[in-house]
């Protein structure tokens, strides 16, 4: 794991990923602080290949929690976090 913190995000990303600028998107739409730290998907360190099931970017660790998928990233920063990026009404 790279960080212990319960609030502090880290990103795992890779440069030409586009799932992981969703995610990096909405961190920074949110003015949420984040770390990122960029991986060669070719040469996969190993801390990485723990963390990830199927060893994908983007992850965005929460304290010593995983999330993996973009979508779900997505839906965990959209409900635990203020100024909400989806309208209010669906239509």
């Amino acid at each position: 794991m790279l960080n212990s913190d319960a609030d502090k995000l880290t990103l795992i990303s890779h440069t030409l990923c586009p799932y992981v600028q969703r995610a990096a998107i909405a961190l920074a739409e949110k003015h949420i602080e984040f770390t990122r730290v960029f991986i060669d998907l070719s040469d996969k360190p190993d801390w990485f290949e723990e963390m990830s099931p199927l060893g994908k970017v983007p992850l965005l660790q929460v304290g010593d929690e995983v999330i993996f998928e973009s979508a779900v990233i997505l839906e965990y920063i959209e409900d635990t976090t203020g100024h909400p990026l989806h309208p209010a009404n669906a239509l």
